[in-house]
């Protein structure tokens, strides 16, 4: 299994009249084919701007991709021409946003809507598109496609309105599926339903998969990989079992411990929240961006150096990876284990 896509050190900026917004800060990693990847944590930490920084839809002004490369099949997404660019959309990566009632132009029927893809990008005629419009609302769970076609997006539950999204971002048989909170604006029955779907669908195409999400419940049940993000960084990456099992990141570890889970053993054991706000994303980032809220915090240390994102001497698989200069099962500091380059840049601090 090769690598499909890999990001490298990708900053993306908001530049507003409050200030600039620091949203994504030096994003590295590499997707795989066929590998699905769930991108966890709070809302600002960058999930859904890194994925648009990927598809080169933010919004400029004010936002701009001020560092990065996105090699995607051995071609820099961010160097291509707008017009190759649009059509790596839709054929090669599609998207999901949150609500498709936004997503869905409300004057426009469902079939014109699909098949506008598929007569750029597949180059079929009227009739071919018609007919592979039907086969795809078929396939994603919708009773009388034909006739189906000929409504508009209102006519469509909110549940019913997901699946027509899927249908169109699968219309072109895409390499990469990105899903950015897809079934946040869903009651919990729909959500499991389009879940089943999409793993059904991934199996049956073979596609890969960046799953955005705060639910880590969603993502413990779909992602083979977990990212897990904070303040525009990943703060800790790896395996789905490994960080959830064998969580190594104190980010990471308080997202855990504010669930609500069935199997707890005492019923009136008390959620633990993670204290604090957030940080201001207009402030240059120095350090670790949890240090403020973190209770394993080092000054001098954590607030002046950002750790290096690598396997801690504690982690069981060299694929499970953290940024964080403390042992969160001993709260022993790990700088001794770090690279000498690293241990330097510390030092000069």
């Amino acid at each position: 299994m090769g690598v499909l896509m890999e990001v490298k050190h990708l900053v993306t900026r908001f530049h507003t009249q409050e200030g600039i917004v620091y949203a994504v800060n030096d994003v590295s990693y590499k997707l795989n084919e066929g590998e699905t990847l769930g991108v966890v944590g709070e809302s600002g930490s960058g999930k859904s701007v890194h994925a648009l920084s990927i598809m080169r839809l933010i919004p400029s002004p004010p936002g701009r991709i001020e560092n990065g490369e996105v090699f995607f099949q051995g071609r820099d997404l961010l160097q291509l021409p707008n017009d190759q660019m649009r059509l790596v959309r839709g054929a090669e990566i599609a998207m999901i946003f949150q609500d498709p009632m936004t997503s869905l132009n409300p004057v426009l029927t469902i079939g014109t809507q699909l098949t506008e893809s598929l007569k750029l990008h597949m180059g079929m005629n009227e009739k071919d598109a018609s007919a592979r419009a039907a086969e795809l609302l078929g396939m994603v769970g919708i009773p009388d496609a034909q006739r189906r076609l000929k409504n508009y997006p209102h006519q469509f539950s909110g549940g019913m309105r997901q699946r027509v999204m899927i249908a169109m971002a699968l219309s072109c048989n895409p390499k990469l599926l990105i899903a950015d909170e897809p079934t946040t604006a869903l009651d919990v029955t729909i959500q499991a339903q389009i879940i089943e779907l999409v793993k059904k669908l991934r199996d049956q195409f073979g596609m890969a998969i960046i799953w955005i999400s705060h639910d880590l419940g969603v993502v413990a049940g779909l992602a083979d990989t977990v990212q897990v993000m904070y303040g525009g960084r990943i703060v800790e990456r790896g395996p789905a079992g490994d960080v959830f099992k064998d969580t190594r990141h104190p980010y990471t570890l308080g997202l855990l411990k504010s669930l609500p889970r069935h199997d707890r053993r005492q019923q009136n054991e008390r959620l633990i929240q993670i204290e604090g706000q957030p940080p201001d994303m207009r402030i240059p980032p120095v350090g670790c961006p949890f240090y403020v809220r973190c209770p394993m915090r080092i000054e001098g240390l954590c607030d002046k150096q950002m750790p290096p994102l690598i396997p801690g001497p504690e982690s069981g698989s060299p694929d499970h990876i953290k940024a964080c200069w403390v042992d969160v099962r001993t709260g022993k500091t790990l700088t001794e284990d770090i690279p000498a380059s690293v241990q330097a840049e510390v030092q000069n601090v």
